[in-house]
Parts: C-alpha cells; structure tokens; sequence
C-alpha cells in the first residue's frame, strides 16, 4: 500500500515537473503571436502617392524584414477614421499609427502645425538635430514621431481655382478653404478662409461654396477637382505636412531590435520619396491639363509675392493660434540660419 502510494506520488510530482517546464513564461506567451501595429490613412485607398506608395514601400517591406514577429495591418483611409479625429485616434490608442497632416492634430501636438514650412529637407532633419526635437514634442503628446509620412521638395502644395488670377489685387475677397493650415495664408493674400474637411473639396467647388482652396495635387485627383476646377495656380509651395505618428505606449511595448527596423526603414524612405514625389507631381498636374484646367504661371515678381506671403501669413496664423514661444522657437528650428 505503502509502495503504491509513493508511486503516485512519484507520478503526479513527474507530472507536475513536466507541466513547469513545458508551459510557456509570461514573456514567451506574450511573444508567441506577432505584434500588430493597425494603421489608417488621411487619403483614400485609391490615392497612389500617399496611400499606395507607402504601404509597398515601407509597410508591405517592414513586414517582410520582420519575418513575422511585427505586422503593419494597414486598416484603411479616410472611411475608417475621418482624417480630423487620426491624431485623438493614435493618441488613445484606438488606433496604433496613422499618416496625418499637421493641422489636423496640432491641438495635441503644439507646435507641429508649422513644420510644413521647413526649410530642411527629411534626410537633413535627421542629421541636424530637427527630427529629435520633434521627437520629443511628439512624446509630451503620448505619440512617438517615427517620421514624415510625405518626405517632399518645396511646391508639394497647390491652389486650385475658379477665377482667373494674375498679380496681387486679383487674390483679394477670394473665397479660399481647406484645413487650418492654409488659413494664415488665405488671410495674407486677402482672401477670406474657411475650413473645409478633404471630403467636402468637390462638393465645395462644384457649388461655388468657395472659389477655390489649397490642396495637393494628388488629394485634389482623388476627389476629382479636375472635373470642377478652371485654373491651377503656380509655383506650388511648402512642403508636405503629413506625419506618421504611433501611440507611444504601444510603440515601447515593441522590442528594441524591430524599433531599430522600423526607424532605420522609414529613414530609408523618406530618402526614396523626394525624387519619386517630383516626377509623380508633373504626371498629376498633366491630369489636369489633359482635363482642360488650365495652369497660370505667375510671373516672377507675382509669384516672388505669392510664395512669400502664404509663408508669412502661416506663421502669422500659427502664432495666434498657439501665442506664446512655441512658434518661434519652431520658425527658428525649422529655418536655415
């Protein structure tokens, strides 16, 4: 009986033992699955340049180099999450990163609504100290900056027009919208600004809501302003002010090994996207023209003005939104010395 009993005892304790060492620790359980970062975009699917383009060349190679311990579900754009409410979205996690542009956030992030008039190209932030002090501007904000979504040369942005525009007094009383970051510079051409989401642009245009608005050429494309736009002013201006934020809580809960991936990837792509934005800009604008927009080059002296006082007049806008130092401490970040 004796012997019996101390056989089973023998049994369950090989069992027990058995179960110990077969059963996964906390951390091995927790690292069984890939981790999934879940993004969505300010621009719609169909948008090649700032939807397609780098879900294949960061998102769909990041998840190649990861071998399955990190995915990038890219969730979808603007019908997932309208663009306004991205930056509360990756801020509380409901959402773990997302490409938006500035001022669509700049009321979480202060100060970030002026770096699309920098004076330094992406490769350059990354080597002069910018992209670290945006860094932490970012993570005061609960967000980690891993970098611009839209790495561009000057003259990414466009105004689109109904009415024909030559010198200084033509700009005055124009009726001009879009998002809060094109409102200091309606102001100081002399038009009068109004806010408008990337959904409403046709509807606003086709309806002589407005006389015309600021956009990129590829955000204008894919919500067809070709069909209701008459005139495409140039020189372009500024740069693109899409950033790709992540919640900053999930992005230190991913190892270092796949953080360094994912930093040294999207370095790698900011520097691709420059050249390749620039040549997808003409094929664009040809869309327009194709369409029978017409392109008014200013001259110049015009155009000296034009890009000079939509610079100005987003700074000026910038500081009475945000008074303070703030701004100038970014204005003299951002510019070249």
């Amino acid at each position: 009986m004796k012997r019996e009993r101390m056989l089973l005892w023998v049994v369950v304790a090989l069992g027990l033992a058995y179960a110990y060492v077969m059963a996964p620790s906390p951390a091995r359980a927790q690292g069984s699955g890939p981790i999934t970062l879940n993004f969505v975009s300010f621009a719609p699917a169909a948008n090649v340049v700032e939807f397609q383009h780098i879900k294949k060349e960061l998102f769909d190679r990041v998840n190649q180099l990861a071998k399955g311990k990190l995915v990038i579900n890219v969730k979808g754009g603007p019908e997932v999450i309208p663009p306004f409410n991205l930056g509360a979205a990756v801020k509380n996690g409901t959402i773990d990163m997302a490409c938006i542009p500035n001022a669509f956030f700049e009321d979480l992030v202060p100060g970030v609504g002026v770096t699309h008039l920098s004076s330094f190209t992406a490769v350059e932030e990354r080597k002069n100290g910018v992209f670290e002090a945006l860094g932490e501007i970012y993570k005061k904000a609960g967000m980690f900056y891993l970098g611009r979504g839209q790495a561009t040369e000057h003259g990414y942005f466009m105004m689109f027009l109904n009415k024909p525009v030559e010198k200084q007094s033509d700009f005055k009383g124009l009726r001009l919208g879009g998002s809060t970051s094109f409102h200091g510079q309606f102001k100081e051409l002399g038009g009068v600004a109004s806010t408008l989401q990337t959904t409403e642009y046709n509807t606003a245009m086709e309806r002589g809501q407005v006389d015309g608005l600021t956009s990129s050429v590829y955000i204008a494309t894919a919500y067809g302003l070709q069909s209701v736009t008459k005139y495409v002013i140039l020189p372009g201006f500024w740069r693109s002010s899409v950033a790709l934020p992540v919640n900053l809580a999930k992005w230190n809960k991913i190892p270092s090994d796949l953080r360094k991936l994912m930093i040294s990837e999207m370095a790698a792509y900011e520097a691709k996207f420059a050249p390749y934005e620039l040549e997808q800009r003409n094929l664009f604008i040809k869309r327009f023209t194709d369409a029978g927009v017409k392109l008014i080059n200013l001259s110049p002296d015009a155009a000296r003005w034009f890009v000079t006082a939509s610079t100005e007049g987003a700074w000026k806008y910038a500081q009475e939104r945000q008074p303070g130092d703030i701004i100038p401490k970014m204005r003299q970040l951002l510019t070249k010395k």
